[in-house]
């Protein structure tokens, strides 16, 4: 097994050796990078590795390579361990949740693996950077609007709910804290909270009629990703609520931003996964030319709403939906 070990430590060396000793374009040598996603059944993570992939076909010289982990900790520390037997020089990871990161840590870190966290966060490990949204402000932002927009409608301090992505993760905490944080400032109660399993459109479409059924005084749901506002939108739409109260999420797609265009969504949380993706590769490529690199890079999310949709456009395109039309 040491045997074993030294010899991913070598071939992971020699390749980031190899590479630093050049002259800092990547296009002059072949590297090759590893994307470790949870799911790519989820559209911000097919937008994060859209993000990765298009800069490095601007950069060149640089494969990438994309490992569906199908939201298990297990296959994502397996599809690690292929990816380093392969010989890969660098690891970009976006965790299937913060407590599955550590073992994916530790082994990069005894195969001397350089690791970019995108995105979730980890509870413990070493790695050389981390990308991330800013979560809580990005929830706090919706929350704010939520606030406004119930007051607006003589509704203040109304019942709210909220389909949060797992606690388990740093971002799913920084989420809920956020929006918390602005409902209390408002005087409105978060009165259910229900975490994804699966994080599917169906689970969320299922969750929010649940909600809808026990607390027929909901003035708000709050979606903490892209899937459930899609879901939540259609309960909303069944129950023939959409004149009773607010949906607004986090994340986005270009389906959530037509159900803005036609008023079935208030307002989004928009993470930039194409920036998030193109800087977590930059940080690769500078770190395996040998140049420091910073340890954490937050990224801002910005509020898209009903009042601000066509002036958000170009931004939308530019770093979040490349292929998002006018």
């Amino acid at each position: 097994m040491r045997k074993l070990v030294l010899i991913f430590a070598a071939i992971a060396l020699c390749g980031t050796m190899a590479f630093a000793s050049g002259s800092g374009e990547a296009g002059k040598k072949n590297i090759t990078v590893a994307y470790l996603t949870p799911g790519l059944d989820v559209p911000f993570w097919r937008d994060l590795a859209g993000g990765i992939h298009k800069a490095a076909d601007k950069i060149g010289g640089i494969t990438i390579i994309d490992m569906d982990s199908r939201n298990s900790a297990a296959t994502q520390l397996k599809n690690a361990q292929d990816m380093i037997t392969k010989g890969v020089n660098a690891i970009i990871i976006s965790p299937t949740d913060s407590g599955s990161c550590p073992p994916v840590l530790e082994l990069c870190e005894q195969n001397k693996m350089p690791v970019i966290i995108c995105d979730i966060g980890t509870d413990s490990g070493n790695y050389n950077s981390f990308v991330i949204s800013d979560n809580y402000g990005g929830a706090n932002a919706a929350g704010k609007y939520i606030a406004d927009f119930l007051k607006k409608n003589g509704w203040q301090g109304g019942e709210v709910g909220m389909i949060n992505i797992s606690m388990a993760r740093v971002n799913g905490q920084n989420r809920y804290k956020g929006f918390k944080d602005a409902m209390d400032a408002a005087g409105s109660k978060i009165v259910v909270m229900l975490e994804a399993k699966d994080y599917s459109r169906k689970e969320a479409m299922g969750y929010a009629q649940d909600m809808l059924t026990a607390h027929p005084n909901l003035r708000a749901i709050f979606t903490a990703y892209d899937e459930a506002t899609l879901g939540c939108v259609v309960a909303v739409e069944t129950a023939g609520k959409q004149k009773d109260m607010i949906v607004a999420g986090f994340d986005g797609s270009p389906e959530s931003i037509q159900y803005m265009k036609e008023g079935k969504v208030g307002a989004m949380a928009i993470q930039q996964g194409v920036l998030m993706g193109r800087t977590s590769l930059e940080l690769v490529v500078d770190f395996l030319n040998g140049k420091s690199i910073v340890k954490r890079t937050e990224v801002p999310t910005f509020l898209v709403t009903m009042e601000n949709l066509e002036a958000s456009m170009q931004q939308l395109i530019d770093n979040v939906f490349p292929d998002l039309k006018k």
